[in-house]
């Protein structure tokens, strides 16, 4: 997750030494779930050359060096607010640049209109704001090139767990996002800014399921681990929220490996892609 200055709750925010293995191990897990880096029909353009690629809130860049590396004939971009994370310049192929930049400030993303052939957005759902979504939207579209894609992946955060503790932590995180005016839009509120661009068309959303915990096997395991690090990150945020100890705070983590058996949990990730027609 990469957030946004203007965000009072950064300075809580507890990032750790481990955060560029945990971002990259999140990264190859959702590629290992989704059996690819991306939906969008655009892998022979890609191939070709001469296509370009930008990366919106690129973390470690993980998603771009496996992308520039498939496709060393293309051209790809990352952009974050935060350098902190990204690859050392003799660690990146010649076909992947890194920009430090805000999105949201003017005028947005910092190229020209039609710039690129795919505009990509990971796991940024708690990133912006919720009157921040349409001008961000905006800018991708302003970005994208006639005959482009854009794509969108995140996790489902509608629908909720039927697991009494993973839906209390995940119901707290989301109430205390939405207490700063931060709320993940949903796959339709993703849907409503793009058809109101009348720019993005041939809209497609994939959703995928995974299991947490042991009983979906090595999968299920890792998907466990990657929420508990997300949960511990937050942790100093929602011990206050939540009212509870750091004792009591700790006791629910240790028991969401028993309730993921005891309900079979799954999460959910979604997909949302499309193309520039106008």
């Amino acid at each position: 997750m990469h957030f946004e200055k203007r965000i009072n709750y950064i300075e809580e925010y507890k990032y750790h030494e481990k955060e560029f293995d945990d971002i990259s191990f999140q990264h190859n897990i959702l590629s290992y779930i989704w059996q690819g880096d991306y939906s969008s029909r655009i892998q022979e353009r890609l191939i070709k050359g001469n296509t370009k690629v930008i990366d919106l809130g690129c973390g470690t860049g993980q998603w771009l060096i496996d992308m520039s590396l498939k496709y060393p004939l293309s051209t790809f971009i990352g952009i974050d607010i935060s350098s902190r994370l990204f690859p050392s310049q003799e660690d990146k192929p010649n076909n992947v640049a890194f920009l430090q930049y805000d999105l949201l400030e003017h005028p947005g993303i910092p190229f020209p209109n039609e710039t690129f052939d795919f505009v990509y957005l990971r796991c940024l759902s708690m990133t912006f704001k919720e009157n921040d979504w349409a001008h961000v939207i905006n800018e991708i579209v302003r970005v994208t090139d006639i005959n482009g894609c854009v794509e969108f992946m995140d996790f489902l955060c509608e629908g909720g767990f039927k697991g009494p503790i993973m839906e209390k932590l995940c119901s707290s995180l989301i109430s205390f996002l939405e207490s700063k005016n931060i709320k993940p839009p949903s796959t339709t509120k993703l849907t409503e800014y793009l058809n109101q661009t009348n720019q993005i068309s041939n809209l497609h959303l994939e959703v995928k399921s995974s299991p947490l915990g042991s009983w979906g096997g090595k999968l299920g395991e890792l998907m466990l681990s990657d929420y508990i690090t997300i949960f511990q990150r937050f942790k100093s945020i929602l011990v206050s929220f939540m009212k509870l100890s750091e004792k009591e705070y700790d006791k629910l983590l240790s028991e969401l490996e028993n309730e993921c058996v005891k309900y079979q949990l799954c999460c959910y990730t979604y997909r949302l892609y499309g193309n520039k027609t106008v």
